[in-house]
C-alpha cells in the first residue's frame, strides 16, 4: 500500500492505494481494512508478535463500527514500482532476508486459536513449520524512518514451511524476473545468482534447503498462478481483477527464466 507521510487528521479517512486484494484506508494513526473469516487468526498472530517484541509488523487493534479490522499505521515508505534505487541495493536485499528470518523465529510458541481459518490458496503442506506471510514482496514492505523494515498486509498468511516463504521473497526481491521485467520494476541488471546467494546467506538457510531452493521457487510460482486462477474461478472479486488485468503473464515469463538459468542459480547456492 502507498503510505503517506503527512501529519494525520484523527477524523479524516484517507484511502491508501496500491493493493490488489484489500480495500484500505487510514484514519489518524490507524489503518482500516476489509475483514474476512481469516481476520481473527491473523490478529492472533499479530498479537503474539507484539507480545514477544517483534517490531516488524503492525499491531492488531480490533474491529471498527463498519466491521473492518483496525491496525496500527506504520509510518514510512512502501515499495512502489518502479522501485527507487535504495530499494534494489544488496544491503536492502540482506535486510529483507534478515527480517523474514526474525519474523519466522518470533513465532516460537505461537498457537493458533482453535478452529483458526486462514485465507490460503490450498490445504497446509505436510511440512508446516510456521505461519507464512506468503506475500513478502516490496509492495508489502514499509521502509521506516529509522531504516528498519516492516511487513504489512497479512491477509494471505497461513501455515506453511519456512522455505516456501523464503522462496516467494527471493523470487520478488532478487528478483528472478526477466531482464525486461526487472528493468520495468526498478532493477537495472541484477546479478541474479549473486543476489540469490546473498539472500540465502542472510536468512541462514541450512544446506538441505539451499539444495532445494530453486526447485521450491519454481513450485511457489506455479502455486501462485494456480492459486490465483482457482480463487478467481470461485468468484473472489480481488482475484478476478488480478486475472483480468493480465498480472499472470509475468510469472509465466519467470518460469521460463528459471528453467533457463536453473543450473547457474543452483551452483551459486553451493
Amino acid at each position: 500500500m502507498t503510505q503517506e507521510r503527512s501529519a494525520p487528521d484523527s477524523s479524516r479517512e484517507i484511502p491508501l492505494h496500491g493493493g490488489n486484494v484489500s480495500t484500505v484506508s487510514r484514519i489518524g494513526d490507524t489503518v482500516r481494512r476489509n475483514a474476512g473469516p481469516w481476520t481473527p487468526a491473523v490478529h492472533s498472530l499479530l498479537n503474539h508478535l507484539q507480545r514477544v517484541g517483534f517490531t516488524g509488523s503492525p499491531h492488531a487493534l480490533g474491529m471498527d463500527e463498519k466491521g473492518r479490522e483496525v491496525l496500527s499505521y506504520l509510518d514510512g515508505e512502501c515499495g512502489e514500482y518502479p522501485l527507487a534505487p535504495h530499494w534494489t541495493t544488496e544491503e536492502a536485499l540482506v535486510t529483507v532476508a534478515t527480517m523474514l528470518r526474525m519474523f519466522h523465529d518470533a513465532q516460537y510458541g505461537f498457537q493458533p486459536p482453535p478452529g483458526a481459518v486462514w485465507r490460503s490458496f490450498g490445504p497446509p503442506p505436510p511440512d508446516t513449520e510456521v505461519i507464512c506471510h506468503h506475500d513478502a514482496a516490496p509492495h508489502n514492505v514499509v521502509w521506516r524512518p529509522d531504516g528498519t523494515l516492516a511487513l504489512i498486509d497479512f491477509d494471505l498468511a497461513s501455515p506453511g514451511a519456512r522455505i516456501y516463504d523464503v522462496a516467494y521473497a527471493a523470487w520478488t526481491w532478487v528478483p528472478l524476473f526477466s531482464d525486461r521485467d526487472s528493468y520495468t520494476l526498478g532493477w537495472k541488471r541484477p546479478n541474479r545468482p549473486r543476489r540469490l546467494r546473498l539472500f540465502a546467506d542472510a536468512y541462514g538457510l541450512i544446506p538441505r534447503d539451499r539444495h532445494r531452493l530453486v526447485r521450491t521457487i519454481r513450485k511457489r510460482i506455479v502455486d501462485h498462478v494456480e492459486g490465483i486462477r482457482r480463487m478467481a474461478a470461485a468468484g473472489d472479486p480481488a482475484f478476478v481483477r488480478i486475472v483480468h488485468k493480465g498480472h499472470l503473464r509475468r510469472p509465466m515469463r519467470d518460469l521460463r527464466l528459471l528453467d533457463y538459468e536453473r543450473h547457474t542459480l543452483e551452483y551459486a547456492l553451493r
